[in-house]
C-alpha cells in the first residue's frame, strides 16, 4: 500500500510540475510581462539540445560495453563529462537563440532597424521556455505517471498494472513506490526550482554574451 501523505504530495508535485508552470506562463503572457516569441524559442532550444540531440545520443552510448566499463570504472569522470555536455548542448541550443532573437535589419530599405529581444524580458521569456519544457516533460508528466500507479497499487488492481507494464516490472514498480517517503518528493521539487533558477541564470549569461559581445560569458554559463 502508498501511503496517503506520499499520494497527496504526489499530487502536489504534479501541480507544481505540470500545471502551475502553464498558469504562471498564461499570467505572465496576460500581464505582459514575457514575449511570447522567445518563449517558443525556450521551448524549442530545450527539445533540440535535449530530448532530440544528447538524451538520444546518451541512451546510445549506454548500451555500448566501452561505455559501461567506463561507467564503473570512472564514475566521477563520467559525472563531470555529462555535466560539461549538458552544459555545452543547452548553452549553445541558448547562443542560437540568442542570435535568432537579435536586431533584425529593417522591414524596408531605409528605414529603422527594428529591435530584437536580447532584453532583460527576452532572456526572462527564453529562460522560463527553457526551465518549463524541461519541468513539465521530465517531472510533470513523470509525476501523472506516479500517481497513477500509486492509485492502481492502493486499489488493488494489480491484473491492470499487470496490463500496463511489462512482465516481472509490476513488483518491481510496487517496491519502489512503496519505499518513497515525503521528504524524497519534497527534495526532488526543491531540485526542481533549483534548476529552473539556473535556466534564468544562465540564459541571462548568454543573452548578455551575445547583446554587449562579451563572448567569455558563453564558456562561463557551460561551465
Amino acid at each position: 500500500m502508498i501511503s496517503v501523505p506520499v499520494i497527496l504530495t504526489f499530487a502536489l508535485a504534479l501541480f507544481l510540475t505540470l500545471l502551475f508552470p502553464i498558469m504562471l506562463i498564461l499570467i505572465l503572457a496576460w500581464k505582459k510581462k514575457i514575449s511570447l516569441l522567445p518563449l517558443g524559442f525556450g521551448f524549442l532550444s530545450f527539445l533540440l539540445s535535449q530530448v532530440l540531440t544528447r538524451i538520444p545520443l546518451l541512451q546510445a552510448f549506454s548500451t555500448q560495453e566501452w561505455y559501461q566499463n567506463f561507467a564503473v570504472l570512472h564514475p566521477v569522470v563520467l559525472g563531470l563529462l555529462l555535466a560539461f555536455t549538458a552544459g555545452l548542448f543547452e548553452e549553445t541550443a541558448r547562443l542560437g537563440g540568442s542570435a535568432l532573437l537579435g536586431p533584425r535589419k529593417p522591414a524596408f530599405p531605409g528605414g529603422p532597424a527594428r529591435p530584437g529581444y536580447r532584453t532583460f524580458e527576452g532572456a526572462l521569456s527564453f529562460g522560463l521556455g527553457h526551465a518549463f519544457c524541461e519541468v513539465i516533460l521530465l517531472a510533470g508528466l513523470t509525476h501523472i505517471n506516479n500517481l497513477i500507479f500509486c492509485f492502481l497499487v492502493s486499489s488493488g488492481s494489480s491484473q491492470l498494472l499487470a496490463q500496463l507494464l511489462p512482465a516481472g516490472q509490476l513488483e518491481l514498480v510496487t517496491a519502489q513506490l512503496s519505499a518513497v517517503r515525503v521528504p524524497d518528493i519534497l527534495a526532488g521539487l526543491l531540485e526542481r526550482l533549483s534548476a529552473v533558477l539556473f535556466h534564468l541564470f544562465a540564459t541571462s549569461l548568454v543573452f548578455l554574451a551575445a547583446a554587449r559581445r562579451k563572448w567569455i560569458l558563453y564558456p562561463v554559463a557551460i561551465l
